[in-house]
């Protein structure tokens, strides 16, 4: 629980902590320098020599960063950042992914909706599991070779689709005679 109250402390504090650290960092760089020109060693030789002894000042700070704050809200941040100078920087572009997406959530919606109310929901009967499917068949009339004719003269009339199989033609609509 200290860590969160500490990452939350670095969050509302960060400028005043970041320079903090900033300081800590030269104070150390400035006392290795000091104590490499007490052994006799040249100035800049000594910055030199104290920078290399402590390693890199950036990624020690990113360390201490990382330690103290959410790289994850951190990052976050910084990327809705950039999208706000994106979004002001090309508004047009921004006008028409956003259209393209609300029509493209919008069919979807529709589409889902209609789809749910005709295959998803039961039907509004009082026992749907009792419904049945109706389907005709008509046999094909063979002829004295018995090769089939493929004329069926019971049905006169009909709109509708039907389908043929090898005994006959099949259909779930019911045409008049």
């Amino acid at each position: 629980m200290k860590s969160f109250f500490r990452k939350l402390v670095w969050l509302f504090q960060r400028r005043r902590k970041e320079a903090e650290v900033y300081e800590e960092l030269q104070f150390h760089l400035e006392e290795e320098a000091e104590e490499r020109k007490a052994e006799g060693v040249a100035p800049e030789q000594a910055k030199w020599a104290a920078h290399s002894s402590l390693g890199n000042v950036t990624l020690i700070q990113e360390n201490v960063r990382r330690v103290w704050l959410w790289v994850f809200l951190e990052q976050f941040v910084q990327d809705i950042r950039y999208a706000l100078r994106m979004v002001r920087k090309n508004p047009v572009f921004t006008l028409l992914a956003t259209l393209s997406l609300a029509l493209g959530i919008g069919a979807n919606t529709a589409i889902f909706s209609f789809m749910d109310a005709l295959f998803l929901r039961n039907l509004p009967v009082s026992d749907p599991a009792s419904l049945v499917v109706l389907n005709w068949h008509a046999h094909y009339r063979t002829d004295a070779d018995k090769r089939m004719s493929q004329q069926i003269p019971v049905i006169q009339s009909m709109s509708g689709t039907t389908y043929d199989d090898s005994t006959g033609r099949t259909a779930g609509i019911f045409p008049f005679v």
